[in-house]
Formats: structure tokens, sequence, C-alpha cells
């Protein structure tokens, strides 16, 4: 999706290899990809791996008490980000205590981060847990009782270089993985099903 940013933001384009091949910062107005979409221009294989925020004072501090917080603006706050869920006139809670009206921001970085309690994720988010590292498959907020390897309808296991095929794992384009003896390569980003295994699924799946 191509898009004008509203808030100071550096991006990061790497090739399936991981090899950074375009780095910057972008300014308010200015048009970019978003993350994860193929790059015009810099090859096939190339796409953009990742938007992290420059720092949080690029972004207006949080509101006082009494003044009004928009719905879906980010904030800085307290060394790192908050979202507003909903439009309010700030209270004397913090952010912590009020989740009804803030969540947990965290700009895309540079490979996974933790998986919290409290944030909201996209669709191809990564975070990692208990040394695992997972993506995301549906958007949604991250709660206590909903830990990725809890919510297989949530979260897909991230492949590493030719493992096993296996069902349940967040597959991304580039991604190798061997299967009955043969490795094949990932043409289309999916989470793989028991039907969908490498040989009968060419739209997703190259034999090497």
């Amino acid at each position: 999706m191509i898009q004008p940013v509203s808030q100071p933001a550096y991006w990061i384009a790497r090739d399936t290899s991981g090899a950074i091949i375009h780095q910057g910062v972008t300014h308010p107005g200015e048009i970019t990809v978003s993350g994860l979409e193929l790059l015009g221009g810099e090859g096939e294989d190339a796409f953009f791996d990742a938007v992290a925020a420059v720092d949080p004072g690029d972004y207006d501090p949080i509101p006082d008490v009494g003044q009004w917080c928009e719905h879906e603006t980010i904030y800085g706050y307290n060394g790192g980000f908050v979202i507003c869920r909903q439009s309010h006139t700030r209270m004397a809670f913090t952010p912590e205590e009020t989740p009804a009206l803030w969540l947990v921001y965290r700009p895309a970085a540079v490979g996974p981060v933790d998986w919290i309690v409290g944030e909201s994720v996209d669709v191809g988010t990564r975070r990692t847990y208990n040394a695992v590292v997972y993506e995301a498959i549906q958007a949604h907020v991250t709660q206590a009782d909903w830990t990725p390897p809890a919510t297989p309808a949530l979260w897909g296991v991230v492949a590493t270089p030719t493992d096993q095929w296996a069902v349940g794992v967040a597959y991304a384009v580039g991604d190798h993985v061997m299967y009955e003896g043969l490795e094949y390569k990932c043409l289309q980003a999916h989470t793989s099903i028991a039907t969908w295994y490498p040989p009968i699924v060419p739209a997703l799946w190259l034999p090497l």
C-alpha cells in the first residue's frame, strides 16, 4: 500500500537473504511504501522489511490531564509509545491503568522483539515468545491468556532456513524448507495447513 507518512519513520528495505539494499528516514507528507510491499525498480526479490520510529521525541507527547486525546493517534510516552484507542479527554490515570483507552505501540523494528500484553499487532507482526519467533496471522490486541503458542489462530511459528516443512508455520517469501528429502522455496507468504504441503501447491512452493 502506498501512503504518505504522518510521523517521522525509518524504513529499511532488505532482499530475501536479509541484506539491506535501501534505508533512510521519511518525513511527514512524504509518500512511502508500507511494510513488506515490493520495491519498484529494486528487483523482484526486494521488499521493505520494517518501519521503525526515529525516536519517541519525534512524536507529540501524550496530552496533559484535561487535554483532548485523538483516536488512533500515536504519542510518545515514558520513553516509548502509546496509541489512543478512543478519543477522550485525558484523565489523571496513566495509560497502564486505563487499557480501554490506551494500547502499547511499538513500531516494527529490525527483527522480532519480545511479545508483551496490551499491544495492538497487525497481520505480519513478528514477536518472540520463549525464544521462538511468531508471526501474527490476524490483527488483534495481545492479552495474558492469548500467548502465541496458545493461540494458533492468531500466531504462526516463523520458519528458519531449511527447516522441515510443518503445519501452522508462517512462511515468508524466500523461505526454504525440506519435504520428503527435497528442498523448496516459498513463493508466497502464507501460514501452512495440512492440505497445502509443498508438492501439491506449486503456487506457494518452488522445488529446487
